[in-house]
């Protein structure tokens, strides 16, 4: 690679992501964008993903009422996530009750406001270390890990 140039970051990660076999398990977190629209601006405002584990998505609902009520809609609320994301990403939900964030952004389809802000990305904090956004997965952290200190050592 010497003499050949700069070369586009994203290129660089795509290539990385390639090698680690990773660009699905990466895909899968898409599902986090979906959640909103799939579910309704209710739901949304009472529900929200916390965590990916293989196929099941853990879902942090407010109270034990949210919770009786999203586990009789789980296998419409599956097929319909699944259905958006073009293949099968979740197979179970798993609710829990706990903290559900005040400001949550629940996706309208208004035209007139601005569209939500992209998902977090990693973002270098210092030289040494990734802030990288939570709910990623030992998998994907340790591969971003790996890449971060691979580029720090290149240079």
């Amino acid at each position: 690679m010497k003499g050949a140039g700069p070369i586009r970051l994203s290129s660089v990660l795509e290539q990385a992501l390639a090698r680690l076999n990773l660009h699905r398990r990466l895909d899968d977190y898409r599902v986090w964008q979906a959640w909103d629209d799939v579910v309704g601006a209710t739901i949304a405002r009472n529900a929200q993903p916390v965590r990916l584990d293989g196929t099941r998505l853990v879902i942090a609902v407010r109270t034990s009422s949210w919770l009786q009520e999203l586990s009789l809609l789980q296998k419409e609320l599956v097929g319909r996530l699944n259905e958006r994301m073009g293949r099968e990403v979740v197979r179970e939900l798993f609710f829990v009750v706990g903290r559900v964030e005040e400001d949550a952004p629940v996706q309208k389809k208004d035209a007139s406001r601005p569209a939500a802000a992209p998902p977090s990305r990693p973002r270098v904090v210092d030289a040494n270390k990734l802030d990288l956004p939570p709910g990623l997965g030992p998998e994907l952290t340790a591969a971003f890990e790996r890449l971060w200190s691979s580029a720090r050592k290149r240079r």
